[in-house]
């Protein structure tokens, strides 16, 4: 990936700022090459060849649609697994799948330690805590992993029948064209786009890279700094030095806006080991950071069985 596909890549994402909604990146579905274009100066015919190029690389080989939890009551949280043996990964992610509420994992590689980040839903911090000391058995833990609450903004919109149809569909079919939605809903063309929009703006769902993307070969860089003031003069100073730099959201990473004032992330190529520990290693010495940490996604694993009974309950499918 070189610095203009990563530039391409960047602004998949809305404002080309990633956000992780349950682990997954978001992408805008409406994006199109000729805004794409616009940002990166290049051609739109430039931009579709690259387009092509990454999804044939494996980085957009498909899509998914991840719905908002609070649209049944649920939290989102964090649980993370230690892994003393990599022999152990594979086996962790399968029984992961019999545990009720899991719906995304994420194997890491986080200063040295190799982990497992669970993310599960569940509707109170008591009940939480009991899904994490399960979790914790699946790898022997001497204690059970503490879950941390993984922030997720509210949905701005009450589902209405119709709009459960529309959520089913594109969560089956997150590819899908609007002629497509409402052929397989039996609504007119005009109303499946109504919906679609609707559904996008008011947060009731979000698409991301599908199971088979993956964000190889990217680090996660966070860095705390001094004094919440100082934000943008170190993101400017990044932006300056690194511009293969994807900055990540200040509420696009599980933690509430408001505690992620003296935070500062984005996404690095990391696939030049040498460029990416120079630039750390200036990171770490500019003014106003305190402390840089990396962390390299190792692979990942998507459990949507949860989603789909919980959409299934609001669908009445038709014979």
């Amino acid at each position: 990936m070189d610095g203009l596909d990563f530039a391409i890549y960047r602004f998949l994402s809305p404002g080309g700022e990633a956000r992780f909604w349950a682990g997954r990146r978001v992408i805008d579905p409406l994006v199109s090459p000729r805004e794409i274009a616009e940002r990166v100066g290049i051609s739109e015919s430039g931009v579709r060849a690259r387009l092509l190029h990454l999804t044939e690389r494996g980085f957009l080989r498909d899509r998914a649609v991840l719905p908002n939890p609070a649209l049944f009551g649920q939290h989102v949280f964090v649980a993370d697994l230690l892994v003393r043996q990599p022999g152990e990964v594979d086996r962790i992610l399968r029984d992961l799948a019999l545990v009720d509420g899991v719906i995304f994992t994420r194997d890491i590689l986080d200063e040295d330690q190799r982990k497992i980040g669970v993310h599960f839903v569940a509707d109170s911090a008591a009940t939480a805590a009991r899904s994490a000391a399960l979790l914790g058995r699946l790898v022997a833990a001497p204690r059970p992993p503490t879950p941390q609450p993984y922030y997720l903004p509210a949905c701005d919109r009450e589902l209405s029948p119709l709009d459960w149809k529309v959520l089913e569909c594109v969560r089956r079919r997150p590819e899908a064209t609007f002629g497509e939605i409402a052929e397989d809903v039996g609504i007119s063309l005009k109303t499946a786009a109504r919906c679609y929009h609707q559904l996008a703006d008011a947060r009731a769902c979000w698409w991301t890279h599908g199971p088979s993307s993956e964000e190889f070969p990217l680090a996660y860089v966070s860095a705390e700094i001094e004094n919440s003031r100082d934000r943008e003069a170190v993101v400017r100073w990044i932006s300056s030095e690194a511009p293969a730099w994807m900055p990540v959201a200040p509420d696009g990473f599980g933690l509430r806006p408001e505690d992620t004032a003296t935070i500062v992330a984005g996404l690095v190529p990391a696939d030049a080991p040498t460029i990416l520990e120079r630039f750390l290693r200036r990171f770490a010495g500019a003014e106003r950071v305190v402390r840089v940490r990396r962390t390299f996604p190792l692979g990942s694993a998507s459990y949507p069985t949860w989603f789909t009974e919980r959409i299934a309950e609001h669908v009445h499918r038709r014979s």
